[in-house]
């Protein structure tokens, strides 16, 4: 028996000469750190259990060795070790330590420092704070357990079934559910990874606060870089302020906030947001980019521009695949010398080919051409634009005056040859031309730049100040923009009057009437020429009409005046007196005057022109 309590008294000596090595070099590890004091009401440090207990005696207070299956607690706080040193109010211990307040936060670790007085822990060694979900991994950290304020400055783990936190140091306010982290943070989840200096993150929330600059890597091809915002792990969206910018491959772009929705895998630049990638830029106030279906979308003062074009629009939606845009407000598409200008434009821009509708504008500098209509196919690699829709309108500048041309339907377009590039014009159905000079109206007209000429075809009138032209068609050739020459084919007829009683008329197979300074010089007649004209004398009274036929005839004009005629092969001509001329019956075959149809305006070309 003597020997049994000899042996246990010498067991109960080791345990304490250990429990004091430990508590010698603990202290030694701490490298003389200060335990934090706070105005916490001292409460007592209460043994609940131990497998062996020593009470030894100093002068000025009382040490308890604690051996086995260690329990205490202090208030709400309750502590379990394989061995400990309780000091007066103050707590060293050793092996499988485990620190828990309430049923959500319980703290491992292999050694701990607690300061009872102040509630202050230092835990060493294998450190785990968990607190309900999260899980914080240590080599040493600073606890106290009254204010619920961890601190730690050797590198953390947070992490949760989701997520992954990293940082050298850091505070954690338990009761706050918040940790600020702060140098060489790194946050891993299911489809990004992100960087920081200083970050503060809700616990609860899984909410992380950028406090400095950050990285984010999305599905590891984007990156956004910013120093403000936060980005809300839970639901995967995300906010970036501050110097906000984002990559994706040779994708760039920059805006006074980035918003990133996970979930749907759209970033959101907003406020002057500046897109890039090679060989285009796209700008807007608002520019929201759909990762899923490839599409961004561009809201206030839209602008796109690629090494061929630049399109301006309020409203419009970029396919980057497709490399396609729709516009849905106003919107203007520059190709110089060509533009084009609708309500809204469709566009593809690998085949230079696109759609407008809506108030359409398209105008070739080059040429002096605009054309105004309501829909329109455009192909601007060859200057191709069919125009439909509320009878589009053609206007060609001409010095200082204009030409105005319209029809159900215009068509233009370059037809470029190794030599030179040609414009070619063509408007069908009821076309209705309108000049300061020169009226016409026909059912279908073309042109072509390489000889300056138009043709009008099915019933074509061409108005000239008195006169009026028709034939089964008619050619009008200018010359730097002024008509130089009207060439009437198949039953040409002209007639001209001053008055709509007198009309001096022409006739023939063919009439060639050519201009000087927009006035007829001189007019070719040949095949079946006839002539009804009336004579004048010096004072401009009629003296009678002369009544021709022969073969082909030539008149010269001054002032829109015949001047002087010339017949070809035995001409046959008959004068009548004026007071024995019969003015009803002077009508050649064919006589027509049909200056009810003369439009009198660009609106009345806009109108239907054939009756």
């Amino acid at each position: 028996m003597k020997s049994l309590a000899r042996f246990r008294i010498l067991i109960t000596m080791r345990a304490t000469t250990l429990s004091f090595i430990l508590f010698f070099c603990l202290s030694s590890d701490l490298n003389g750190q200060q335990i934090q004091e706070d105005t916490v009401k001292p409460s007592l440090v209460i043994i609940d259990a131990a497998d062996t207990i020593r009470s030894l005696r100093g002068d000025t207070s009382e040490t308890m060795m604690l051996i086995g299956n260690v329990q205490l607690h202090q208030d709400s706080l309750f502590m379990s070790c394989d061995s400990a040193r309780k000091v007066s109010n103050n707590l060293y211990a050793y092996g499988n330590v485990i620190l828990q307040q309430l049923d959500s936060l319980n703290v491992f670790a292999d050694s701990l420092i607690y300061i009872g007085n102040t509630k202050h822990a230092k835990l060493i060694g294998s450190v785990i704070l968990q607190n309900k979900d999260q899980k914080l991994y240590t080599d040493a950290l600073s606890y106290n357990t009254g204010t619920k304020v961890a601190v730690y400055d050797q590198g953390a783990l947070l992490t949760n079934d989701t997520t992954k936190l990293y940082s050298r140091r850091g505070t954690y306010f338990v009761n706050m559910d918040e940790v600020y982290f702060k140098d060489s943070i790194y946050i891993e989840g299911n489809d990004f990874k992100l960087y920081a200096d200083t970050l503060k993150f809700h616990t609860k929330l899984e909410l992380a606060t950028f406090l400095g600059p950050t990285v984010i890597v999305l599905d590891g091809d984007s990156r956004i870089y910013c120093e403000g915002g936060y980005y809300d792990l839970a639901n995967n969206q995300a906010l970036f302020t501050k110097n906000a910018q984002y990559v994706k491959e040779n994708q760039e772009a920059t805006a006074d906030s980035i918003f990133y929705n996970g979930q749907e895998e759209r970033v959101t630049l907003l406020g002057d947001a500046v897109l890039t990638e090679e060989g285009k830029l796209a700008k807007a106030r608002t520019i929201v980019y759909d990762r899923i279906s490839d599409v961004m979308i561009l809201d206030g003062d839209g602008f796109f521009q690629d090494s061929t074009r630049t399109v301006y629009s309020e409203q419009m939606i970029y396919y980057v695949e497709d490399d396609k845009f729709i516009t849905y407000s106003r919107s203007n598409l520059v190709n110089p010398p060509q533009f084009l200008e609708a309500d809204s434009i469709d566009f593809d821009n690998v085949e230079g080919i696109g759609f407008a509708t809506g108030n359409v504008i398209w105008q070739d500098t080059s040429a002096d051409y605009t054309i105004v209509c309501q829909h329109a196919h455009y192909t601007d690699s060859i200057g191709y634009i069919k125009a439909f829709g509320d009878r589009p309108l053609l206007i060609n500048s001409m010095d200082d005056d204009s030409l105005y041309l319209a029809a159900d339907t215009l068509i233009s377009f370059e037809d470029a040859n190794d030599q030179d590039t040609t414009r070619i014009f063509r408007a069908f159905y009821q076309v209705g031309i309108f000049k300061s000079n020169l009226q016409a109206i026909c059912d279908s007209l073309h042109y072509s730049s390489v000889d300056s000429m138009f043709y009008l075809y099915g019933d074509p009138v061409i108005w000239s100040d008195t006169s009026q032209f028709t034939a089964d068609s008619v050619r009008i050739k200018l010359v730097k923009n002024e008509i130089n020459q009207i060439h009437l084919v198949q039953n040409a007829f002209i007639l001209n009057s001053t008055d709509e009683i007198l009309f001096n008329q022409m006739k023939g197979k063919e009439i060639t009437a050519h201009f000087v300074e927009g006035e007829i010089s001189k007019m070719f007649i040949s095949g079946n020429a006839q002539s009804i004209y009336y004579v004048l004398d010096e004072e401009k009274a009629y003296l009678g009409v002369n009544e021709t036929l022969c073969s082909s005839m030539m008149l010269r004009f001054g002032n829109n005046q015949v001047t002087d005629i010339s017949f070809f092969r035995a001409p046959e001509a008959t004068f009548h007196p004026i007071q024995m001329a019969k003015i009803e019956e002077l009508k050649l075959e064919g006589f027509r005057w049909r200056t009810i149809e003369r439009p009198n305006s660009v609106a009345d070309i806009r109108k239907v022109a054939i009756q």
